[in-house]
């Protein structure tokens, strides 16, 4: 799952004066919403959250997987994080022209019973999407368990109808490589989106989207998807948070595209951090969500991150989910407000193409091959910055 550690010399001491103030803290499902998670399962937990299936996900129409209330060591990490902007794009308006698909369907994928809807440890496979299972360019798999597979090893799987897997990956040869994995599948008719945030024992975060397709319809017309992730970091508590972008603070919300270099297109990280404590986490793209933005020319999906001022259920950039609504008004989100010294959230975009011979970029020799039914998986790496205060009581 995981795609690379950033190098970073994460200087885990106490902060002077500060580690005496903070007392550790803990999620209170009741309060939050949703299923209590504390991993490890035994001793001082690294990792605990609250966490919500797609269809009890908040915002119009859902938003995918969610977690809620996510502490790590103690320290309040985030508010909420999902996935509330989702779209499929066609070619020049061709086959399905555009959608702005719904992320509250939950959708059958393999998992054993070990780890349905808990924390358990995997059987005889891991948890398994019919984006998983989708390596062939033109073949369909539907959802679990699974056709066309030859040979086939989830004939006889144990096909999780609603919910999350959750999966403890403790790798006792090395720690720090560690972590809890939360998986489920939804599904928007035809399409099957697969959503997983993995959490490290080392503070790192690696969440990962993957667009899937059951049975193949519109495979023929070049096509692009976009997932919006809404990371609402609360670091150490709502209060004081900013936002950073190639280490230059922004004072007030902003949209930007992304480069794999930051020269000539924008910045190639952004921190978000406690402005009184100095620590947070780092932002970076992972290396397949480099789609440039409005490559279909039409217009729709213009910028790759957005930073903006936390308001209360404001989820998206519009107040309905309507299917044919095919543009991102990202200025609907980002309007203009400080974002000075206060509660803060940070939308990331991770896009993919789904290519179709002779209908990208051109017919003859210039067509790429087809891969619309390969499965594309994208997603950021979000990595600790700063120096951490560690608790004595049993987090250290």
């Amino acid at each position: 799952m995981k795609k690379s550690h950033l190098a970073r010399g994460l200087a885990l001491l106490f902060l002077a004066g500060l580690s005496f103030d903070l007392l550790a803290a803990h999620p209170n499902c009741a309060v939050s919403g949703g299923t209590l998670l504390k991993w490890p399962a035994t001793g001082a937990p690294i990792w605990e959250m609250c966490w919500l299936p797609p269809n009890q996900s908040s915002g119009v129409q859902g938003s995918g997987l969610e977690v809620r209330d996510v502490h790590y060591k103690g320290i309040l990490v985030a508010k909420r994080f999902h996935s509330p902007i989702l779209f499929a794009e066609y070619r020049n308006g061709a086959g399905g022209n555009c959608y702005r698909d719904w992320k509250d369907t939950n959708a059958r994928f393999a998992a054993t019973p070990a780890v349905r809807n808990t924390l358990g440890v995997p059987g005889t496979f891991f948890a398994t999407t019919t984006c998983d299972v989708s390596a062939d360019a033109t073949a369909s798999h539907g959802t679990c368990p699974f056709n066309n597979l030859s040979p086939n090893p989830f004939v006889t799987a144990d096909c999780l109808n609603s919910g999350v897997a959750i999966e403890d990956r403790t790798n006792a040869q090395n720690p720090e490589e560690s972590y809890v994995l939360l998986t489920t599948q939804y599904s928007a008719s035809w399409y099957q989106y697969a959503s997983r945030f993995a959490f490290y024992a080392n503070g790192d975060i690696n969440p990962e989207f993957g667009y899937g397709n059951s049975d193949g319809t519109y495979n023929s017309v070049t096509h692009w998807h976009h997932n919006y992730w809404r990371l609402d970091f609360d670091i150490d508590g709502a209060a004081h948070d900013q936002i950073a972008a190639n280490g230059v603070l922004k004072s007030a919300e902003f949209t930007d595209t992304r480069s794999l270099t930051g020269g000539g297109g924008g910045p190639s990280y952004w921190d978000i951090t406690d402005g009184v404590a100095g620590f947070g986490y780092r932002i970076v793209s992972g290396a397949n969500d480099y789609t440039p933005v409005n490559e279909s020319g039409r217009g729709f999906h213009l910028a790759d991150v957005i930073g903006s001022h936390f308001i209360n259920n404001e989820y998206s950039d519009k107040a309905t989910n309507n299917l044919s609504d095919c543009q991102m008004v990202a200025t609907n989100i980002a309007n203009g407000e400080s974002l000075v010294d206060t509660d803060v959230v940070f939308y990331y975009t991770a896009s993919v193409r789904d290519s179709t011979a002779n209908n990208w970029p051109t017919s003859g020799a210039g067509a790429i091959p087809q891969d619309s039914m390969v499965c594309k998986k994208v997603g950021p790496l979000i990595t600790p910055v700063g120096d951490w205060p560690i608790f004595r009581d049993g987090f250290e």
